[in-house]
């Protein structure tokens, strides 16, 4: 969860760097990949669930980024991947 968190920060960074248009790309690819794990992961989760899908998602986020754009700079799991999980873990039933 410290990696998410993490990715969240740089990409609050990041966004503060870009122009507009670019921040405006980063936000559909990160909401893309949320929307994506509500659908893998469902509304009501537990954190420990989240983790497991954390685990082998890099193929499927990359995948969502290059489906949302094909602006390469956007694929960045380190940043988009991280962030999206943050975003979402913020929804799970244990969540503090």
């Amino acid at each position: 969860m410290i990696e998410w968190v993490e990715g969240g920060r740089r990409l609050a960074e990041l966004e503060a760097e870009l122009p507009a248009a670019r921040r405006l790309v980063l936000e559909n690819v990160v909401r893309e990949i949320v929307d994506e794990l509500r659908r893998r992961v469902g509304s009501t989760f537990a954190l420990d669930e989240l983790a497991d899908a954390y685990a082998d998602a890099g193929a499927w986020c990359l995948d969502v980024a290059q489906r949302t754009t094909g602006q390469t700079w956007a694929y960045d799991l380190s940043i988009v991947q991280t962030a999206a999980f943050d975003r979402f873990a913020r929804s799970a039933t244990d969540y503090r």
